[in-house]
């Protein structure tokens, strides 16, 4: 089996981290390169390992959806809510790969389109945000094509299950369980008492219609600007992530261990 391992590549600590995490993976008999070494098929008896937090599992995500290929975390981060495994922790990972004593989670993305136009996936969450500190938004929701109001505040988020314990969970928004085809809508800092976090299938259509300046991040990532009448419409993306799970994750442990 070949590891692909994936680090921020200017953070001197993660780089010694994944040089140690490479070196067990070689003498246990995988081999290994980093990402970007060499081309990735899902034909290869491969996996991406992201070595660092949550914010590199996240954009890891993204490459293992183009590439095919199942993902698993080291956290050699702050919080590593992702993360499955720490580096102490890394030689089981690295039995239990060999035994195939784990197995791989489909896990839906979101894709996002601006009048029309596909722009981006989401592995976690899509923020929609003002443009600027002061003021608040106006945005027009639709849900399946049900209006359900306008929301005066400093934004939306949009996630999938895994994204909702991120931005979404701060925002005051429900923890969905791993594996629910779902989708969050949750307000940000509303100043409309009527509006409160929504959970719809992952099959719906959410259309967010602009009725000022903004700006969109998709997986913490400031992607672009939109303006007044623009019409941001999320749906299920075609596309879906593999996770590599090796034993049940108590999400409330996790919960009470990471995020108190």
């Amino acid at each position: 089996m070949h590891l692909v391992f994936a680090v921020h590549a200017g953070k001197a600590s993660l780089a010694s981290a994944c040089r140690r995490l490479m070196k067990a993976a070689e003498d246990e008999g995988f081999s290994c390169s980093l990402l970007g070494e060499k081309v990735l098929s899902p034909a290869e008896d491969a996996v991406i390992v992201a070595v660092g937090g949550d914010g590199n599992f996240i954009r890891t995500a993204q490459i293992a959806c183009r590439s095919g290929l199942p993902l698993f975390g080291v956290n050699c981060g702050r919080v590593g809510f992702l993360t499955e495994w720490t580096e102490d922790g890394f030689p089981e990972a690295l039995r239990m790969l060999r035994e195939g004593a784990c197995t791989i989670a489909e896990r839906a993305m979101l894709s996002v389109k601006v009048n029309g136009e596909p722009v981006r996936d989401c592995f976690n969450d899509l923020l929609i945000y003002k443009h600027s500190f002061s003021g608040v938004m106006q945005i027009s929701l639709e849900i399946n094509g049900q209006e359900t109001g306008d929301l005066f505040g400093d934004g939306i988020v949009i996630s999938t299950p895994i994204g909702s314990t991120g931005y979404s969970l701060s925002a005051g928004g429900p923890i969905l369980m791993d594996g629910l085809e779902a989708m969050l809508v949750t307000p940000i800092c509303a100043h409309t008492l009527h509006f409160r976090p929504m959970v719809c299938s992952m099959d719906s259509v959410v259309s967010v219609t602009m009725d000022g300046k903004g700006v969109l991040a998709a997986d913490g990532d400031r992607f672009r600007s939109v303006s007044r009448g623009d019409r941001i419409t999320v749906t299920r993306s075609g596309q879906s992530t593999k996770l590599m799970t090796f034993r049940n994750r108590n999400l409330f442990r996790l919960i009470s261990e990471k995020l108190t």
